[in-house]
């Protein structure tokens, strides 16, 4: 949900290999198309309330939802992302090691947070957070 909501590479760029029309409009061949993947995994259609955060909508039976370009973080096709299982792998071992032994809190109301699309989207400003031991119980 965190790469659906903030992609680490917020747009993608593909050139045209051959006429293509889409929806009406012709787009030659040779066209440098852009998909902004900040704004694709935004759209109501396919995840309603689409700025809430909700781990759910990719729980088995809500992601059969999902188109299968609807979400794309690492890319799709033939020029995906080689690194994306593992980086899917490694995003969640760390977030499950994290939360597993700290609780987080942000300082920083979620909608004074402004991404910044560049090469990498980043926040406008640092983002503030608490950050404490949790107290895990021992058996």
């Amino acid at each position: 949900e965190s790469a659906r909501l903030y992609p680490a590479v917020p747009l993608i760029a593909r050139q045209a290999t051959e006429d293509t029309n889409i929806c009406g409009y012709l787009i030659p061949k040779g066209t440098t198309c852009v998909v902004f993947l900040y704004f694709l995994h935004r759209d109501e259609d396919v995840f309603p309330e689409p700025d809430k955060f909700d781990p759910d909508r990719f729980l088995p039976e809500n992601s059969c939802n999902i188109p299968e370009y609807g979400y794309i973080p690492f890319s799709a096709g033939t020029r995906s992302c080689i690194g994306y299982k593992f980086a899917e792998i490694e995003m969640k071992t760390v977030i499950c090691s994290i939360l597993r032994n700290f609780t987080i809190e942000s300082l920083d109301e979620r909608d004074k947070i402004q991404p910044i699309m560049k090469v990498a989207l980043h926040p406008s400003e640092p983002i503030r957070l608490r950050i404490r031991y949790r107290s895990i119980l021992k058996h």
